[in-house]
């Protein structure tokens, strides 16, 4: 029984020294990780960009392959698209120019405070761009080559 009581003081004591500067990195870390894979959706939306401006740019031609393609309808459709991959861009733009890795002077409720906070803020940009990503790849489909 004293052994039991033993382990679990020893257990509750090093529970209670946790370090603050681990616990920063690894919820540095974790920002630093999203945003690596954000980045990775930010080039494939822009990839998706550039077909959607192609295609803006050929819409008379595209015309002679769908007969009963709305080019006005589709072209609308087009930029809207494009214009939601420029805000996810711009949005992740803003992040990366805003975030601020220097903790100087900051307490560890501080650090831990901000990362949260830039760690929600790169998983909103990620729905951003996975949404964007998403409507775009549904949107190119229909001009797959027949």
């Amino acid at each position: 029984m004293k052994d039991k009581l033993f382990v679990l003081m020893l257990f509750l004591v090093f529970a209670g020294c946790k370090n603050p500067e681990k616990e920063e990195k690894a919820l540095e870390n974790q920002v630093m990780d999203l945003h690596e894979k954000v980045m990775t959706d930010g080039e494939t939306a822009m990839q998706n960009k550039m077909k959607l401006d192609t295609l803006m740019l050929k819409k008379d031609s595209i015309k002679t392959v769908y007969l009963n393609l709305d080019t006005s309808a589709e072209n609308k459709n087009m930029r809207r698209l494009s214009s939601e991959i420029i805000q996810a861009d711009d949005a992740m733009s803003d992040w990366m120019h805003n975030y601020n890795p220097d903790f100087t002077g900051k307490s560890h409720q501080q650090i831990m405070d901000y990362l949260e906070q830039q760690k929600k803020q790169v998983t909103q940009i990620n729905a951003q761009y996975k949404t964007v990503i998403q409507a775009s790849n549904q949107y190119l489909l229909k001009f797959k080559k027949k």
